[in-house]
């Protein structure tokens, strides 16, 4: 009987790196079959792990890059050299379910007993090009803030103040009697400019979230934002402004506002329905219209604004949790849930995150 060899403190060590590393580990022959993988390549990739060894590594690449990628391969057995991750390459991997995720891979040459192979981390980098895809919405929807802004002042509120110096210039050749008259005028053309730099600055930043608090802002904005072309809408809220600290007001308002412009943007909806709730350790805000809907599993980049993305990373930002259900034809809901005040200072002292 052939006695195994005993495992000594390096290889306990090795297998333990090898169960525990975060990244994925792909050990491949040069033929393109996967030798060893680790725990985290089999849960990365979707497959039982006896599933997955043995099998070919092409059926972990998306089909239109599998050509290329054999390419790869074999000029990386002829110059087998250490490669760091991602090595300035967009590599993309399929999931046995046939999502593809982007991920990183840098490589490495081993020695197998049967012959040389190749040595693959893997990680999953989806959050990274979330977050670099959100952070160049932002910078895009932030330009496009800006030249709104710079359009509007130019176009109505200096348009409008050269129109009252001219007239101020003007009043000087006036009759006297005249002049009564006139100033009533131009009152009227002041009160428009200061109506509308009001209404930029309200844009930017409402003062009613500090005054009337979050519940009122959503009232006034709906009547605004939402014509009489647009949708049916209905606002029920309770009071939660004292459960709700500054950045969740605002957080809450802001996804108000995407939600709603989203809406009157695409949906083609007839009603809209705002709920504002006390939901006991929670308040629970649901948007939910009966427009055209959406297919979840497409993945929208943008609906306007920093549409759904921004939605989510707004409601990241104050620990709250936001969820979309859509179907085709069945409109669209938006839910966020938010931590009472006390209980999120509660949780921060316990140790507990959302």
């Amino acid at each position: 009987m052939t006695r195994q060899p005993r495992e000594g403190p390096a290889d306990r060590l090795f297998r333990e790196v090898f169960t525990a590393a975060p990244d994925g580990i792909l050990v491949v022959g040069l033929d393109g079959t996967i030798r060893f993988a680790n725990p985290r390549s089999a849960e990365m990739f979707g497959y039982a792990h006896p599933d997955l060894v043995g099998s070919p590594l092409d059926r972990l690449i998306p089909g239109r890059n599998r050509d290329r990628h054999r390419g790869y391969m074999a000029e990386y057995a002829r110059h087998p050299v250490a490669r760091p991750m991602n090595a300035g390459l967009e590599l993309q991997a399929v999931r046995a379910d046939g999502s593809e995720f982007p991920v990183e891979i840098s490589l490495s040459p081993a020695r197998l007993d049967d012959g040389p192979a190749v040595v693959a981390m893997v990680r999953d980098v989806t959050e990274a090009a979330r977050l670099r895809a959100f952070g160049a919405g932002t910078l895009k929807a932030a330009e496009n803030e800006r030249r709104r802004i710079a359009q509007e002042l130019h176009d109505d509120t200096a348009q409008r103040l050269a129109a009252v110096k001219l007239a101020l210039k003007r009043m000087q050749q006036l009759d006297p009697h005249e002049v009564a008259g006139f100033c009533d005028e131009l009152r009227s053309e002041i009160g428009a400019v200061a109506l509308g730099v009001s209404r930029i600055a309200r844009g930017l930043m409402p003062p009613e979230l500090e005054r009337i608090g979050v519940v009122e802002s959503v009232r006034i904005w709906l009547s605004n934002r939402v014509g009489e072309d647009g949708p049916a809408v209905s606002l029920q809220a309770d009071p939660v402004d004292a459960f709700l600290d500054r950045d969740q007001r605002l957080v809450l308002y802001r996804i108000v506002q995407e939600a709603v412009s989203n809406v009157v943007r695409h949906a083609a909806a007839s009603s809209l329905q705002v709920k504002v709730k006390d939901g006991g350790g929670v308040v629970e805000t649901i948007i939910q219209d009966d427009g055209v809907g959406f297919d979840p599993g497409f993945r929208f980049e943008r609906l306007g604004g920093l549409g759904l993305m921004g939605m989510r990373e707004r409601a990241t930002m104050v620990g709250a949790l936001l969820s979309v259900g859509s179907r085709p034809g069945h409109g669209t809901r938006v839910r966020v849930v938010m931590k009472k005040l006390e209980n999120k200072r509660k949780g921060e002292k316990d140790g507990v995150h959302s």
